[in-house]
C-alpha cells in the first residue's frame, strides 16, 4: 500500500535529487573521514557530483529502465550523434598534448552526460507535472536563500561549512553568483527558469509565477550583460516565432506580449548595475569603428582572434582535448603573451561555444554539436514556441560566454532539454510528432 503511494513520487524526487547533487558543494568532512579510514589520498577532491550524483543518475536509468525501447525509439538519431561525440571527446583527450586536463574534464564532461540521460529516463509522462513542480520549487527555495544571504539575513557558506560541506566560489555584493560559481551562468540559467515557468504557468499558478518573480530578481540581481542580452534576444525569437502562430495561441501571444511590454518598462526604469552595465557597453559599441576598437573594450574579443587565426593556421580535427583551449591558444597564438600563464590557461575559454569547441574537440566536434542541437531543436519549430525558449536561453547564452565547466549549469540545461522531448514526444495530450530519425 504504501509503495503504491509512493510510487508516483519517485521519479519526481529523482529529478529533484540530479539537480540537488549537481551543486558543486565539496565534502571535506566525509573526504577527511573515508581517507583517515582507510589510510588512502584521494586524487580529486571529493563532491556531491563526483561521489553522489552518478549513482543516482544511474539509478534512476534503472528504476526506469522500460523506458529505454520507448526512448531509442524517439530520439535515434541525436543519442547516436551524441554517443558519437563523447567518443570523439575522449579520443581526443587521450591523443591531447594535455592529457591530464583532458582526461580529467572528459570525466567530468560524461557525469554531465549520464545527468542528462537520467533526466530523459526520469521525465515520463505520468509524473511530469510533479517533476516540473519539484524542479521549481528548488529554483525557488535557492533564490531565497541566495536573497536572504545577499541582505544579510543569513550565511550561506558558514551554513554549509556547519555541515561538513564548502563551496569554493560564492560571491556576494556587486556580482552575486547564487550557487552558480559565476554571475553569468547564474543569470543565464534564470532566463531559462523565466521562460519555463511562463510556459508551465497554466500547470501551477502559485509556483510558476513564485518562480518568475525570483527569475526576473536574479536576472537584474547578479550584474550580468550576457544575462540581459539573453533575456532579450530570446524575447525577440518569441515575439517573431509567436507572430506567426498567433491564430493559433492568441493566448501564448498576450502572455508573451506583456511578459514583453514588462521586461521592457523595467529595463529602462530600473537602476541597477546590470543594466548601468549593459547601457554603458551599448554605448561603447555605437563608438566602435573597426575590430581593434572592440579589443580595446573587451579582452574576449582578443581571445576571439587569437581562436580563429590558430584555427585557420593549423585547422583542428581532433582537438586539443575538453578543458585545454587555454593552454592551446594562449600558449601558440600570436599578441596573447599576457595571457600565457597559468592561471589564465586554467580559467578562461574563448568565451564562446563554437570557437571553444573548435579549438578542443575540431572540426568533426563542432560538426556534431550543431548536428546534436539541429535535431533536438527540429520539432520545436512545430510546437509551441514558448516550449524551446529554456534551450534556446542557455545555447544563446553561451555565444558571449561559455559554462560547460560549471556542473549546475549544466544539470539545469539538461533538465530544460530532457523536458522539451518529454513534452514533445512523451506526454499524453501534445500533437504526435515524427521521430528524428
Amino acid at each position: 500500500m504504501l509503495f503504491k503511494i509512493l510510487k508516483p513520487w519517485v521519479n519526481p524526487l529523482l529529478v529533484g535529487l540530479l539537480i540537488l547533487f549537481s551543486m558543486p558543494l565539496k565534502l571535506p568532512v566525509l573526504q577527511q573521514t573515508l581517507e583517515s579510514l582507510l589510510s588512502f589520498s584521494f586524487p580529486i577532491r571529493l563532491s556531491l557530483y563526483t561521489l553522489v550524483l552518478p549513482p543516482v543518475a544511474l539509478f534512476s536509468m534503472a528504476w526506469n529502465r522500460k523506458r529505454a525501447f520507448e526512448i531509442w525509439q524517439k530520439l535515434k538519431l541525436p543519442l547516436i550523434v551524441l554517443a558519437f561525440l563523447f567518443c570523439w571527446m575522449w579520443l581526443g583527450a587521450i591523443m591531447s598534448e594535455y592529457p591530464k586536463i583532458a582526461l580529467k574534464h572528459s570525466g567530468r564532461y560524461s557525469i554531465f552526460l549520464m545527468t542528462f540521460i537520467a533526466f530523459l529516463f526520469a521525465l515520463e509522462r505520468d509524473s511530469l507535472k510533479k517533476s516540473g513542480q519539484i524542479f521549481t520549487g528548488i529554483y525557488v527555495i535557492l533564490m531565497a536563500f541566495t536573497f536572504l544571504d545577499l541582505h544579510g539575513k543569513t550565511n550561506i557558506p558558514a551554513l554549509l561549512t556547519e555541515n561538513g560541506l564548502h563551496i569554493d566560489l560564492f560571491f556576494r555584493g556587486a556580482a552575486p553568483s547564487s550557487f552558480f560559481e559565476n554571475r553569468n551562468p547564474y543569470a543565464v540559467i534564470s532566463v531559462g527558469v523565466f521562460f519555463w515557468s511562463l510556459a508551465n504557468l497554466r500547470q501551477s499558478w502559485i509556483l510558476s509565477s513564485l518562480a518568475i518573480a525570483a527569475a526576473s530578481y536574479s536576472i537584474v540581481l547578479a550584474g550580468s550583460r550576457n544575462g540581459i542580452l539573453t533575456l532579450v534576444i530570446c524575447l525577440l525569437f518569441l515575439l517573431i516565432l509567436t507572430f506567426k502562430q498567433i491564430r493559433k495561441a492568441r493566448i501564448a501571444f498576450v502572455i508573451v506580449l506583456v511578459a514583453a511590454v514588462a521586461v521592457g518598462i523595467g529595463y529602462y526604469t530600473l537602476k541597477s548595475q546590470t543594466i548601468s552595465r549593459t547601457n554603458a557597453s551599448l554605448n561603447r559599441l555605437l563608438d566602435i569603428k573597426t575590430y581593434k576598437d572592440l579589443e580595446r573594450m573587451e579582452v574576449r574579443f582578443v581571445i576571439f582572434r587569437a581562436a580563429f587565426d590558430l584555427g585557420l593556421a593549423d585547422p583542428p580535427i581532433l582537438g586539443s582535448g575538453a578543458k585545454t583551449f587555454g593552454h592551446e591558444v594562449f600558449s601558440k597564438a600570436k599578441d596573447v603573451a599576457h595571457l600565457n600563464s597559468a592561471w589564465y590557461k586554467d580559467a578562461f575559454n574563448s568565451h564562446n561555444a563554437p570557437l571553444t569547441i573548435w579549438i578542443e574537440m575540431g572540426w568533426v566536434g563542432l560538426l556534431a554539436v550543431l548536428l546534436f542541437l539541429w535535431l533536438w531543436f527540429r520539432p520545436a519549430l512545430r510546437g509551441p514556441p514558448l516550449l524551446m525558449m529554456p534551450m534556446l536561453a542557455v545555447c544563446v547564452g553561451q555565444i558571449l560566454d561559455y559554462f560547460v565547466w560549471e556542473i549546475f549549469f549544466m544539470a539545469f540545461q539538461s533538465f530544460f532539454f530532457a523536458y522539451f522531448a518529454a513534452k514533445i514526444y512523451f506526454e499524453n495530450g501534445i500533437p504526435n510528432v515524427q521521430t528524428t530519425d
